[in-house]
């Protein structure tokens, strides 16, 4: 599986990297990221950064992607 995330409905409410930090990061632009192991995909972000999700954190992304107020967490796959 793999996800990323929008940017653009980001609403910075830092759920997803206060919930899972080894699969988001909230970058100096107070946007969310996906983690890709210890790499932050912010350069471009968006669907273009899409990291691969570790089978053992499947169902951690997919609560994520469900709790996020903005729901801007999209899974691929």
């Amino acid at each position: 599986m793999r996800m990323w995330i929008d940017q653009s409905k980001c609403q910075n409410s830092g759920l997803c990297e206060e919930e899972a930090p080894e699969l988001f990061a909230v970058g100096g632009d107070f946007l969310a990221y996906v983690r890709e192991g210890d790499e932050v995909l912010d350069q471009p972000g968006g669907e273009a950064s899409q990291a691969e999700v570790p089978d053992h954190l499947v169902g951690l992304a997919e609560d994520c992607a469900r709790a996020c107020p903005a729901s801007c967490i999209h899974l691929v796959g």
